[in-house]
């Protein structure tokens, strides 16, 4: 029960610190109109001070340009180490407040200004690999762009499922995909079927519930045997007379079960 206890004090404790109100400008960073700490510099390398000006950490904003993810680099001007430091969300008009927003879900900065032994204890501790996971990602998602185009897969405008195998210029049907329901938001559910009429995965636009499994699902695609895939709703070129064969959702939907094994000839 003390173990319950506790975690709803700090969920609270949490909760009550992103209601606080953040602001960053000439300088200047506030929560609900306080001081508590100071920023100079350029909006990509600044340094962030605290309220005596004592104590500075240098902070430069840094992305990766193939994939646009973004990562924060702080250096002490003390000990001279650095660490990563990702990003809950970013706000490219507000990069310096981004900032703070992270400083403030990393225990970093509060009402009572900066935490320099959090920052130092960070900083001198172990490596977070934020830009080398992100780079990973980003490598491991050009290889499935380039695994996904050499499957030239088509879907006609009955939904049946096409890929064309080696160098046989016959196209060979893998199964089909049908849209189960629509708003005037577009569609919100694709069910996909194998060659036995076996229902293989489906995806969801909107927040929704798949029976068997107790998350909610919004833009992703789950499986038979449960596995949750992330897949953008995408509509462009077909919103003035809509055609199966042009669907991109549909497109990416089948092009992830045959990358991820769940279609086959």
């Amino acid at each position: 029960m003390r173990k319950l206890v506790c975690a709803a004090l700090a969920i609270m404790l949490t909760a009550s610190i992103f209601a606080q109100e953040l602001k960053v400008k000439n300088g200047e960073v506030k929560l609900d109109d306080k001081i508590v700490a100071f920023i100079e510099g350029k909006k990509q390398n600044f340094k962030v001070l605290s309220l005596d000006k004592q104590y500075s950490v240098d902070a430069e904003l840094k992305f990766l340009e193939q994939s646009g993810k973004r990562w924060m680099v702080l250096k002490s001007d003390k000990s001279g180490k650095s660490n990563e430091v990702d990003y809950k969300k970013f706000n490219p008009l507000n990069q310096q407040k981004s900032a703070m927003e992270a400083f403030i879900d990393k225990g970093f900065l509060s009402a009572e200004g900066l935490n320099t032994e959090a920052i130092e204890n960070f900083l001198n501790g172990e490596s977070t690999g934020v830009s080398s996971k992100i780079k990973a990602d980003a490598n491991a998602a050009d290889d499935a762009q380039r695994r996904i185009a050499g499957y030239k897969v088509t879907i006609d405008d009955s939904g049946n499922i096409y890929r064309v195998i080696g160098q046989n210029p016959d196209k060979v049907r893998f199964g089909n995909i049908k849209i189960v329901s629509t708003t005037s938001l577009g569609v919100q559910k694709y069910e996909v079927y194998d060659l036995n009429n076996v229902l293989t995965g489906t995806w969801y636009n909107m927040s929704s519930k798949h029976p068997g499994y107790d998350k909610f699902l919004y833009e992703e695609l789950i499986t038979f045997d449960n596995k949750v895939f992330n897949i953008k709703y995408d509509s462009f070129g077909n919103t003035l007379q809509y055609k199966m064969s042009l669907d991109r959702t549909a497109l990416n939907i089948v092009n992830v079960l045959i990358d991820n094994g769940y279609l086959k000839k």
